[in-house]
């Protein structure tokens, strides 16, 4: 291991302890934060992370966020990958039709998207002899992954169009297809572009997984208001902020890793 990355981590140790003694300092300082009021943040603790007070399966919480922005985001790459590619077609008409969809679902709202998605999909859908059951969760899946396979089209089509022409004129001379071009010499080249902006939308879309609390998912914000109402207001600072440390040491080592990519690129 170089010593950039041993001081990488020796930096993202630092910030999570003293994230962590930060959280004591807010719950001390927020109100009369009594021994039994410890206990109780410790006791809900498991709730905050996966939603489940009973045992080990993950019912909801933080853990939920986590699952949520890996579905959204293999579904986004799929989708977006394909969207990027159609931007480029030699056919005007598919062109025209992925560049209208990937700045519609760029320059809207993620939370109103959300909500279309909560409305516009039925609950069930029956196709046969199946019943395709749309929850909450699903439908915010749906949605969140639109957002981000739209910019993922714009990371795939910006890769593919910064590769120099001269690379497509001898691959042409060469006798290749469009497609050979793409997938043999293009592509290759692209993904290793496409890698960190991919990865700093992962951590973007992570943090943008609260929103789905809204639409009724029990993900962490939700965990962390159910217990609030159990419990009263007295643990708000500390639960919050412990959500938050959450996301930051879950976020941080895709930001740190993402600049080491963007490095070794760029050398």
């Amino acid at each position: 291991m170089s010593n950039e990355s041993r001081f990488n981590w020796q930096t993202f140790l630092g910030l999570a302890v003293a994230a962590l003694l930060i959280t004591v300092v807010l719950a001390v300082v927020g109100g009369d934060f009594s021994l039994a009021e410890f206990q109780t943040l410790v006791k809900r603790l498991p709730y905050v992370l996966i939603g489940n007070q009973e045992g080990w399966s993950v019912k909801g919480g933080f853990a939920l966020n986590i699952i949520i922005s890996l579905a959204c985001m293999a579904i986004a790459t799929i989708l977006g990958t394909f969207l990027g590619l159609a931007q480029i077609a030699p056919q005007k008409l598919i062109r025209g039709i992925a560049w209208f969809l990937t700045q519609f679902f760029r320059n809207s709202p993620w939370l109103v998207i959300l909500y279309v998605m909560l409305y516009l999909l039925p609950f069930q859908l029956k196709l046969g002899f199946t019943t395709v059951e749309f929850s909450p969760l699903a439908k915010s899946i749906i949605g969140l992954s639109l957002v981000v396979a739209a910019n993922i089209s714009e990371i795939v089509r910006g890769a593919i169009q910064s590769i120099p022409s001269g690379q497509w004129e001898a691959a042409e001379a060469m006798g290749y297809t469009r497609r050979q071009i793409l997938q043999l010499v293009i592509l290759p080249q692209a993904v290793r572009r496409m890698i960190p902006p991919w990865m700093n939308w992962y951590a973007i879309l992570t943090m943008g997984t609260t929103l789905t609390n809204l639409v009724g998912v029990p993900e962490g914000l939700t965990a962390v208001r159910e217990v609030l109402e159990l419990e009263g207001e007295s643990l708000a600072i500390p639960l919050y902020t412990v959500l938050m440390l959450l996301f930051f040491i879950y976020c941080y080592p895709i930001a740190r890793w993402t600049k080491e990519l963007e490095l070794r690129i760029e050398n």
